[in-house]
Parts: structure tokens; sequence; C-alpha cells
């Protein structure tokens, strides 16, 4: 008993040690890029690098009110919303359909979704370019929700349709027997029970929609410039301004955490809705 006893703590401590090595690891590339954001543009490029030092907020005001990339970060929010709220919406009403009803087809509809879903988005952004020339909506907000949500949605149905899989039809069924519609037992009872996969799901297409680069690239212009696209002007024959760089890097990824944060724990049972029977 005391042998089983010893090796157990010894297994923990092992397991407490090894977590701590992997989160000094993973963390540390984080550290390194708020540690140079808030680094002057000598200390920055010495060596040995600079351990300690005066922390400064001036490579983010440089970047945010000199260069203008508060006009780029509120471009990346309002695409980003816009395409969460796309997604959700049509995702979560092709997958409760495609969950709930039967249909000739049902099956190959469905996989076109996830062909969507896998083309390379260059195969894509080309002909949207010529496209939205024709139409006169380039370098608009409407194109680039529209191009992200397409990839968004499929994910999107492709998630929800899991965690309405997940939902018994019972309870749909006895609110419609006290007389709910089916879009009223859709909003009021499967929509809130699966809001965990929601919470999930729009972690995922807000990362998506906040990182991508080859939409924004070519069907952006200096209207629509979102973050990842306009990052690369810090970056010149005349030298790179990694303070800068660093100082963009941190105002990108903050809106995600702190998004993930709030529905942290929607987040948490999304991921695990269903695992445990």
């Amino acid at each position: 008993m005391t042998t089983l006893v010893r090796s157990r703590r010894r297994a923990g401590a092992t397991s407490t040690v090894a977590a701590f090595v992997a989160v000094g690891i993973l963390s540390a590339p984080v550290l390194w890029t708020i540690g140079t954001s808030l680094k002057t543009k000598v200390q920055a490029w010495a060596l040995p690098p600079k351990w300690i030092f005066t922390p400064t907020l001036g490579n983010y005001h440089t970047v945010l009110y000199q260069q203008g990339f508060l006009v780029y970060l509120k471009n990346s929010a309002v695409i980003a919303a816009g395409t969460c709220v796309v997604a959700l919406t049509l995702g979560s009403l092709a997958a409760y359909g495609f969950e709930r009803f039967r249909f000739r087809g049902r099956h190959g509809v469905f996989f076109a979704f996830l062909l969507a879903y896998m083309l390379p988005e260059m195969a894509i952004a080309l002909p949207a370019y010529l496209l939205a020339v024709q139409f006169h909506i380039l370098d608009t907000y409407v194109l680039l929700i529209a191009m992200h949500a397409t990839f968004a949605t499929a994910f999107a149905t492709w998630m929800m349709r899991a965690f309405f899989k997940e939902v018994p039809r019972e309870i749909e069924e006895s609110a419609m027997a006290d007389g709910a519609t089916r879009l009223g037992a859709f909003l009021r009872i499967s929509l809130r029970l699966a809001a965990p996969g929601l919470a999930a799901t729009a972690v995922f297409c807000l990362i998506f929609s906040w990182n991508d680069f080859p939409y924004a690239l070519v069907l952006s212009s200096l209207r629509t410039e979102t973050l990842p696209v306009a990052v690369g002007s810090l970056k010149s024959p005349a030298g790179t301004a990694w303070g800068g760089i660093m100082a963009v890097t941190v105002v990108a990824f903050l809106p995600t955490v702190i998004f993930a944060f709030i529905v942290q724990k929607w987040l948490v049972r999304g991921l695990t809705f269903g695992a445990v029977k």
C-alpha cells in the first residue's frame, strides 16, 4: 500500500513538472512578443537581449495613432463580427435541417458543404476579385464578410450538426404538441440547448476571419485593409520595426483571447458536449 501511494505521488509530481515545462515552452514566444513590444528600437535590436528594461508604450502609440492601425483594427473587428453572425445564423439553420429532416440527397448536399470548406482560399479569391470588379463591390465590408462566411458557414454547419444530434427530438416534439411551431421549438429549445456548441463554433469562426490573409490581401484596399495585411507595411528596405510589429501582434491576438475568456464556460462545455453518455 505504501509503495502504491509513493508511486502515485511520484507520478503526480512528474506530471506537474511536465505541465510546467510545457506551459513554459508554449508561453515563451508570447512573452517574448509582449516584451519586445514594450522595448525601444535600440533595446529590441540589442545583443545579447536585454531581460531587464524600462517598459514603454511608445510602439503602441506609434502604430495605433501615428500609423493608423486603429482603422485596420476596426476593419478586422467589423469583418470578423459580421462573419460570425452570418456563419452562426446560416450554419445553425442548415445544421438543424440536415439533422432533423430526411430528404433525398441529404448526405450529398452535406458533403458539398464540406467541399466548400476544403477548397483552397486562393482558388476562390481570384475569381471573386473579377466578379467584385464587375459588380463594383471591391474593397467593401460586404464582399469580405461574404467570402469569409463562405468557409465559416460550411464549418459552422459541420460543427453544429453534431451538437443538434445530441439534443433529444422528444423535447421538440413535446413543445410542438403544446402549440409551438417548428421554428419556435428550434429557437427556444434546440438552439438554447446547443448554446455551448454555438460558443465553440463562434470562437473558431472569429479566429478564422480575424487571421485571414489571402482574402484580405486580394479583395481589400485602403478602406477595408485588415491587420494581417497592414502589418506587412512595417517591414521595408530601410529596416524592420520589430517593436511595432510585436505591438500590432499583441493588439491582434488580444481580442480573440478576451472573447475566448468571455465564453470560456460555454466553450469548454461545447468542446466536451456529448463526450460522456
